[in-house]
């Protein structure tokens, strides 16, 4: 089965971020400036983190597409 993972070209510079609340907390975003956004980031995890392993190609896809509609 081909490994998968996310591509690093998802890790973009913007003029602001956006951040969502958690789960159990009532849904809110918080938009801030780019330089305080960059001061509260977590670093990304690894690839080996991100790889999934054993997905078909439709599970790929499936995966994919649920990230875009978010």
């Amino acid at each position: 089965m081909p490994r998968r993972g996310c591509s690093e070209g998802w890790a973009q510079t913007t003029e602001v971020s956006v951040i969502p609340t958690p789960p159990s907390e009532p849904q809110r975003l918080t938009i801030l400036p780019a330089k305080e956004a960059i001061r509260r980031a977590r670093p990304l995890p690894s690839s080996e983190e991100m790889t999934i392993e054993g997905l078909t190609d439709e599970e790929w896809e499936a995966f994919e597409a649920a990230i875009a509609e978010r």
